[in-house]
């Protein structure tokens, strides 16, 4: 059965990950969004695979997404001190969302 993989994955590293996915002879589609907690720029990869793909273009993720560490005050925590204390937040990487589908067709 086919399958749907929606993959947010940082701006950064969207470049890199299409370019790896067109090599791998995979086809995708960027749509641009940004995350609710950190505000940060993100790419929401669209790809329709074959359940054979799906294992490989999980490779191409995990090989071309990186977490980062980023500072961030503790009022975007939700910690109620007045004072500016920074905390560090990991983040990055990617989300992968894989659902079944019917049938792909490509017209």
């Amino acid at each position: 059965m086919p399958k749907l993989l929606i993959c947010v994955v940082h701006s950064d590293d969207s470049g890199r990950v299409i370019s790896a996915f067109q090599e791998g002879g995979l086809r995708v589609t960027q749509l641009r969004s940004q995350g609710g907690f950190l505000r940060a720029r993100n790419a929401t990869l669209l790809l329709g695979l074959e359940d054979d793909q799906v294992e490989p273009a999980l490779g191409i993720l995990e090989g071309n997404c990186q977490t980062r560490t980023e500072q961030v005050p503790m009022e975007l925590l939700g910690g109620m001190d007045a004072a500016w204390l920074p905390t560090e937040v990991t983040h990055g990487g990617a989300t992968i969302f894989i659902l079944p589908m019917d049938e792909i067709r490509r017209l």
